[in-house]
């Protein structure tokens, strides 16, 4: 339990603000008409890398986050990893990570989670 809350933190406080920043900048401003910030965009897509880094390492060691079990701390990264990987033309930030890719096509595979995107229509 204290490796899953542990991940949880390490999403919350590392991978979920330069993620949502892309988000922001790269699929919800030209919606809504705002212009996109590059240079935003370059330091959140660097933030992130050094993020996914650190998630290549760990991965390297173990199948999931939090050791060989799929948790929280790895069903939390669905939403805005898929973003990445489907909708913002940065999949390579996934792909170029062996370890990383290999756990997003693992997570992203689960029944439960195909069961989301066929119910919710993401809008990106």
């Amino acid at each position: 339990m204290g490796l899953v809350e542990q991940w949880l933190e390490v999403e919350a406080q590392n991978f979920n603000p330069p993620i949502f920043s892309l988000v922001m900048n790269i699929l919800v401003a030209p919606l809504i008409g705002l212009p996109l910030i590059p240079k935003e965009i370059e330091e959140s897509e660097e933030k992130l890398a050094k993020v996914l880094d650190i998630y290549e390492d760990r991965l390297s060691k173990t199948k999931y986050l939090a050791g060989d079990f799929f948790s929280l701390a790895d069903l939390s990264h669905l939403p805005f990893a898929h973003y990445l990987v489907n909708s913002m033309g940065k999949e390579f930030m996934v792909r170029n990570r062996k370890h990383v890719s290999d756990w997003w096509n693992d997570i992203s595979s689960k029944p439960s989670w195909k069961k989301v995107c066929q119910l919710y229509s993401f809008p990106f």
